[in-house]
């Protein structure tokens, strides 16, 4: 028999752990094994408890959700986190993301959406909630379309030519300027676009340059 998803619940409010507890009293293939009111503890009963999946609360004493999930993620890599949170703006879901959460669903979700973040995490995949994965990848992309806005018109040129796997030897020649102007250009690119190698110049040239849009 598959053993059962260990939970464990990190909120600041008993009453919402108690309810979270009920939700999943009746479901047999997840276990919750542990509880904690605030970050340090989590750190605590990690001591002794092996979860496989912590619902993380972001506004807790002591220590908060994003710097215990920063703390988990370095010493218990394993331990998969899931933020569970009434907080839906892009700073706190950006940074939650750094930290390593594999999941962000708000406090307001259904029991089948929780069962489905739960079981996917599980399974070695992520889960956020619509709202949040809607609100985070268009300020994700609002973000690069006005950083690609800076880029001059020969940058972009050199950023098309880059893609092509073309040296700067042979921009150059095409373009009939050195190539130390080409270097320039692409570090002027790079540092204006917050990227600090090729591939991700790449990467957003496919997704932003040589599109539509």
């Amino acid at each position: 028999m598959k053993q059962p998803i260990k939970l464990f619940i990190a909120d600041d409010h008993q009453m919402f752990i108690d309810g979270i507890k009920a939700l999943l009293e009746d479901t047999p293939d997840i276990e919750i094994i542990g509880e904690a009111n605030n970050g340090k503890k989590v750190l605590e009963k990690l001591e002794t408890l092996d979860p496989d999946i912590i619902l993380m609360d972001i506004g807790m004493p002591e220590l908060n959700g994003i710097e215990a999930t920063i703390m988990i993620s370095a010493k218990y890599p394993a331990i998969k986190v899931i933020a569970l949170t009434a907080y839906d703006d892009n700073n706190r879901v950006i940074k939650m993301l750094k930290a390593g959460v594999k999941g962000y669903v708000l406090k307001n979700l259904s029991r089948e959406e929780l069962l489905q973040a739960i079981r996917a995490v599980a399974g070695g995949g992520v889960h956020y909630s619509s709202q949040v994965a809607v609100n985070t990848m268009q300020n994700i992309a609002d973000k690069n379309v006005s950083l690609a806005a800076k880029l001059t018109e020969r940058e972009i040129e050199i950023i098309k030519l880059i893609v092509k796997s073309m040296t700067n030897k042979k921009i150059a020649e095409m373009l009939c300027i050195s190539e130390l102007t080409v270097n320039t250009h692409r570090k002027n690119a790079m540092r204006k676009l917050e990227i600090n190698n090729t591939a991700g110049l790449v990467k957003f040239a496919m997704d932003y340059l040589l599109t539509d849009h």
